[in-house]
């Protein structure tokens, strides 16, 4: 049998002792961060009712739920964690175990209409399958939404004045690469994609980044606690 890497290991005891959680995406509940809330309203706006959908990395299944209560006509997972999986597997069409860095997606090309991938990319050391296999998979113009964590966020800088590790770093030890800004619109350039970066917020409180959050906007949101953007594939 393969041995399980230390981050399949990581997620495999996560998301074994996460209780199920019944989602709801009402905005309004106002029980959303600044950055669901642009996901949440960036999906819709684009359509999911009648997509085929992607979830990359989906943890408890969260917008795998999403997709299904907004009537997505497929949907599909994949992750490195039988534990996410088993959460996801009550949503999905189809799901894949796979190491990322190394296997391939088991889905045809131009298949999806949607495919979101949220704080996947700081576990990849080498990157360039997985980006590869994303836009394979995907349809031209289809929606790519991702995710990660800002290593240069204003309370990541304030952290290292102090003395302390940024916040993506200290947050999680499977976290094993990160990218700035403009590191994002180059690492896709070789793929001929154009990342496109959204505001979202930034925490003032360099040790509890969930209270005082500011709302960010397209001066500031390279000091947000999270990188969100989006791409629409072009083939």
């Amino acid at each position: 049998m393969r041995e399980k890497t230390y981050t399949e290991s990581a997620f495999d005891q996560i998301f074994q002792n996460k209780d199920k959680i019944e989602y709801n995406f009402d905005i309004k509940s106002g029980k959303f961060s600044k950055r669901d809330i642009k996901i949440i309203k960036y999906l819709n706006n684009f359509g999911i009712k009648d997509s085929k959908c992607l979830d990359i990395c989906p943890g408890t299944g969260r917008w795998l739920s999403f997709f299904k209560q907004y009537n997505a006509s497929y949907i599909a997972a994949i992750d490195i964690s039988q534990q996410a999986l088993i959460r996801s597997a009550p949503f999905c069409d189809k799901f894949q175990k796979a190491n990322l860095e190394k296997e391939k997606f088991d889905f045809e090309s131009d298949f999806f209409d949607v495919a979101i991938s949220f704080m996947t990319l700081e576990h990849i050391k080498n990157p360039e399958l997985f980006i590869s296999e994303i836009i394979r998979v995907c349809k031209n113009n289809a929606l790519l939404l991702m995710s990660i964590p800002n290593i240069v966020s204003l309370i990541s800088r304030i952290r290292v004045l102090c003395g302390f590790l940024p916040q993506a770093i200290s947050s999680d030890k499977t976290h094993i690469k990160f990218y700035t800004k403009k590191e994002i619109i180059e690492l896709f350039a070789p793929f001929r994609q154009t990342p496109i970066l959204h505001p979202t917020s930034f925490s003032i409180n360099p040790f509890n980044s969930k209270i005082f959050k500011i709302p960010s906007n397209r001066f500031t949101n390279s000091l947000d606690d999270h990188l969100l953007f989006s791409i629409i594939v072009s083939k």
